[in-house]
């Protein structure tokens, strides 16, 4: 369909200039109709500062405007002289940016800028950020990457976060994005730089990209016009050529550049190419042919931007032409910047020459220099400011950056084959996982990432002649069920992408009878070297080894997040373009950063200080801090030692003691689940699941009662003191102890070294089956010494049935569980609770599973076992049971914990299981008797809110929130409002259960405190 011709005017002083007409007639094919073309928005600024700095010029001044000359910040200060000199004396127009770091470049931009008569255009080509040339600044991915991302709204954001950065740096122009369509997969040049080889998918990045950048008011170029992606020569080299017809062209490579065009390009960037169907000249690029960007690009497409040559230095230009002659034929063709002559004075000389000839019309001159100067104004040089280089660093590395990498990575990794349920991995209980890294010799951030969801064993081969024979790999993989392979090979073309080739013949021998997951830490075309994999169940394709792209692809196999990437390219016959699974995710906790769930980080950071602080001051040797909010994982740290000695620091997969925790840790997600199955009700008694207690004051004690700490149970029983001698000055010195009467020093304590022991015959140094109950090392209790506690706590006398928090109702209600399950209590929450959740620190009686250097000890008990206790629970009556009971005898570290506690904020669901009904957490949760003061739900704490720092949890915690402390130091509280989980563990006990200093400093609610206080606006 025909249109009118369309003319773009330029009004100079005392001309009118008319330019760039379009021709309707452009051979569209498979293009779509250009009738709603958009002019570049730099047409529609005021033009009034460029014509009068037009007003002023020679022909020299117009002509220099359209040199654009290369600069490094990594150079001496001849470099920098050099360039200085092409600035005041040629009076160059512009200057493009390579290697260097951003603060010596914004120095050099301002030296520059300084010395120039007219603002410079200052340019780079930060394809993928600026990364792509400097060090120390954010890295984005490549593009062949970002062709994996189904949402475009991502690249958007990218272009636009990309285009912030480069306006701190000040820079104007970037020459991106790559429009090229790879579907030749040996280009030596273009390959990951591109979008990929579907003419679609690549038109669509290529407008979100650069619509992006352009709404932060930088000029663009789309390259290597027209097309650069089928060719087997780089153009730096020698000059490709691409013998395709017209036809062809319009169809593949023309279609992304006529798709931004009609979406308002500011630029254009020409290659250096050979295409004979445009012009059949020898070795004619089409940056110096009028055939190619006059007639083809101005006037059958209407393009009415900003047109700049590649580099002029390159050898696709320099083999065949003389500088000064190529950049007057660039001229000739329409071109308005001329990038990187090698000869500046040369190319001005041969220029003006040409005009003054007749040869080139002064006129195009002019548009040229006016175009360029209305982009200037554009981009703000009109009213020229120096950059600013005060805290650069840190505004290009800002953390309001980091969200938008991490969805880059997340929403890239690719699923090109996997067997029906296999991922992401579910039923954890059942896994027994192990994972072989080929090209690496060490721990990686995937590996570790993987542990967070669920513990494997991880081999290492950095070079295949260590890979494991046949016969040994068979061996050491009959334990395990499932396998991933992993290949930290990311060369992104060329020599087989650094895969030797005995990786291809190993990992198709692998004969493995669980499930194989393949995961290629590279690029899709490096899935041909790899051969068939027939053996794989599953394969990955997660493109670089970057953290990033690490992370999320453990996150993805365990479903914290979801695989949505899409192969930008084909891998083969078996993997074409657009292959790619799509699995759920957010099913289990996502790692990820604060910003992303709209918390300030800076904010947190105070809490830094809270913790450094109570550590210098004796509160605690050191401790773990967790923070989620909407399932997102934004901080999980280890801080200080096990010891106030400092010899062994505190990691995140070290275990602390849960004390108090354990309450809503066992006991409560037990009954919760008995009640779903109806086998259990909060509201009976104890007597109706304890005959023996039937004529005893404790039978009529009602559960609810009992979990809301005012059935009248005495606040605690010191069982162990029962079984020292003498009695009573055992007593007497817990009670001093207990009451804080004397200081955090005790005296009594060489006194009860000297004076008290054991009573005879209650404790062995060796188990037996007379002595099974485990208190402490070398230290096991009576058997019967069990009937004697429960006996004590029966014929204690109920106090007021009023508000008085007690362990006693806990000692029956995990012996209830096993009653009514007639399961062990230990067992049924492992089976049920702890294995199905990936939660494989959680547990009772650590010292089972777990060596003791990765349990945080905690007191030095000189009172009663007389060590220091490490991996025995610290509650001396939770221990002469043998460590389990319902209060006390839990430990894990911070990020196992929160998989149960997050479990309680999904409202019973985790890991794509339902664990407990939402109604039944519900009346669990909720406050049972605010009526008469009582602020405790069923087993969970909460919160005081109408009075100052009187409760658990901080005031700024809502009044739905809930959750519970323990003696040892710890506490979770999780808020429904804020979907908020807090973990913080410690060994407040330490040296011994006397020091009351993270009580005093509130060290829990003031970290509390903090959290909410970063909770921004959405």
């Amino acid at each position: 369909m025909k249109r009118k011709l369309r003319w773009i005017s330029l009004v100079i002083p005392g001309l009118f200039f008319l330019i760039s007409p379009v021709n309707p007639g452009f051979h569209s094919h498979d293009v779509s109709e250009l009738a709603a073309v958009v002019d570049p928005p730099f047409l529609y600024v005021d033009p009034g500062w460029a014509d009068s700095v037009m007003q002023g010029m020679t022909l020299d001044d117009k002509i220099a405007q359209m040199i654009m000359v290369q600069a490094y910040s990594n150079q001496d200060a001849s470099h920098v002289e050099q360039i200085l000199h092409l600035v005041e004396k040629e009076k160059v127009g512009g200057i493009i940016f390579f290697g260097g770091g951003p603060v010596r470049q914004a120095h050099m931009t301002n030296q520059l800028q300084g010395a120039s008569s007219v603002p410079l255009l200052i340019a780079m080509d930060a394809e993928w950020g600026l990364d792509f040339r400097l060090d120390s600044v954010i890295k984005y991915p490549r593009q062949m990457m970002l062709g994996a991302i189904r949402d475009n709204d991502l690249i958007y954001r990218m272009g636009k976060d990309m285009g912030r950065q480069l306006t701190d740096l000040g820079v104007h122009m970037n020459f991106t994005p790559v429009a090229d369509i790879n579907n030749n997969p040996d280009n030596p040049v273009i390959n990951t730089r591109s979008f990929g080889e579907e003419r679609d998918n690549v038109s669509e990045k290529v407008r979100a990209i650069f619509t992006g950048l352009q709404s932060e008011n930088i000029l663009v170029t789309a390259k290597h016009f027209p097309g650069h992606g089928d060719t087997d020569v780089d153009s730096h080299l020698d000059l490709p050529v691409l013998n395709f017809d017209r036809e062809r062209l319009d169809s593949i490579e023309l279609y992304p550049f006529a798709t931004a065009i009609k979406s308002g390009l500011t630029g254009i960037m020409v290659g250096h190419l050979h295409v004979p169907a445009l012009d059949n000249r020898e070795n004619r690029p089409t940056t110096l042919s009028a055939s190619a960007v006059h007639e083809l690009l101005q006037e059958e497409m209407g393009f009415a931007g900003l047109i700049v040559t590649d580099a002029m230095s390159m050898k696709g230009v320099t083999n065949h032409f003389e500088p000064g002659d190529a950049e007057v034929e660039a001229v000739l063709a329409g071109n308005d910047i001329i990038l990187m002559p090698s000869d500046v004075n040369k190319a001005i000389a041969r220029i003006k020459r040409a005009v003054r000839k007749g040869d080139i019309r002064e006129e195009q001159i002019d548009a040229s220099c006016r175009k360029i100067l209305l982009a200037k104004t554009w981009v703000g040089l009109n009213d020229y400011h120096p950059v600013n280089t005060d805290q650069l660093a840190a505004r290009l590395n800002a953390r309001k950056y980091l969200p938008l990498q991490h969805n880059l990575a997340k929403n890239a990794i690719t699923l090109v084959k996997c067997k029906e349920g296999l991922l992401p991995l579910m039923h954890l209980e059942n896994i027994q996982m192990a994972t072989l890294n080929l090209g690496v010799s060490e721990s990686t951030p995937f590996t570790s990432y993987l542990d967070l969801y669920h513990t494997a064993d991880h081999y290492y081969y950095r070079h295949p002649q260590e890979y494991p024979a046949d016969t040994i790999l068979k061996r050491n993989l009959l334990k395990y069920n499932t396998l991933i392979v992993s290949l930290y090979y990311t060369r992104s073309f060329g020599n087989n992408f650094d895969i030797p080739p005995e990786v291809s013949e190993f990992l198709n021998s692998i004969d493995f009878d669980g499930d194989l997951i393949v995961n290629l830490f590279g690029y899709p075309y490096a899935l041909n070297v790899l051969g068939k994999l027939d053996n794989a169940d599953a394969i990955m394709v997660s493109y670089t080894r970057d953290m990033y792209n690490q992370q999320f692809a453990a996150q993805g196999i365990f479903g914290g997040t979801s695989i949505t990437g899409r192969l930008p390219v084909s891998a083969g016959a078996d993997y074409p373009a657009g292959t790619g699974i799509i699995t759920r995710g957010d099913i289990r906790l996502r790692y990820g950063c604060p910003e992303a769930v709209s918390m300030n980080f800076d904010s947190l950071l105070v809490m830094e200080e809270i913790i450094n602080n109570a550590i210098f001051n004796k509160a605690m040797p050191g401790c773990q801090l967790f923070i989620a909010r909407k399932g997102e994982v934004i901080w999980n740290k280890s801080y200080g030692y096990h010891t106030y000695l400092k010899r062994q620091p505190v990691h995140n997969d070290h275990l602390y003691d849960l004390a108090s925790i354990t309450k809503i840790a066992s006991t409560i997600p037990a009954i919760m689940k008995l009640q779903d199955e109806k086998r259990f009700s909060i509201d009976n008694t104890l007597g109706n699941y304890f005959k023996e207690l039937d004529t005893t004051d404790m039978g009529p004690l009602k559960i609810r009662d009992i979990l809301t700490h005012q059935a009248g149970l005495k606040a605690w029983i010191p069982f162990y003191t029962s079984t020292l001698e003498p009695l009573d000055t055992a007593q007497t010195l817990f009670n001093i102890g207990f009451n804080y009467t004397y200081p955090y020093k005790l005296g009594p304590v060489a006194y009860a070294n000297r004076n008290i022991v054991y009573r005879e015959g209650v404790y062995s140094k060796e188990y037996s089956v007379e002595y099974p109950l485990q208190v402490a090392e070398n230290l096991y209790l009576r058997g019967d010494y069990r009937d004697s506690i429960y006996n004590t706590i029966m014929q204690t006398p109920l106090e007021n049935k009023e508000y008085r928090y007690s362990d006693l109702g806990y000692y029956y209600l995990y012996k209830m569980v096993e009653n009514i399950t007639d399961t062990l209590f230990y067992p049924y929450s492992w089976f049920n609770f702890y294995a199905p959740l990936g939660a494989e620190t959680l547990g009772f009686l650590p010292l089972n599973r777990f060596d003791s250097n990765r349990i945080v000890p905690t007191e030095n008990d000189m009172i009663f076992r007389r060590q220091l206790i490490r991996g025995h629970v610290h509650d001396p009556g939770a221990a002469m049971l043998g460590g389990i009971c319902g209060h006390a005898g839990l430990f894990s570290n911070a990020n196992d914990l929160a998989k149960l506690m997050q479990m309680y904020l999904n409202q019973g669901t985790y890991g794509g299981k339902k664990y407990i009904d939402s109604a039944t957490l519900s009346e669990f949760t909720r406050c049972q008797f605010c009526d008469v003061e009582n602020r405790r739900a069923l087993g969970f704490d909460r919160p005081i809110t109408d009075e100052e720092d009187a409760g658990p949890a901080c005031n700024e915690a809502s009044e739905v929130s809930y959750g519970h402390t323990g003696f040892t130091g710890t506490m979770v509280w999780m808020d429904p409002k804020y979907d908020l989980l807090y973990i913080f563990l410690s060994n407040r006990v330490h040296p011994d259960q006397y020091n009351p200093k993270l009580i005093s400093l509130n060290v829990r609610t003031e970290i509390q405190k903090m959290i909410y206080r970063s909770i921004e606006e959405e």
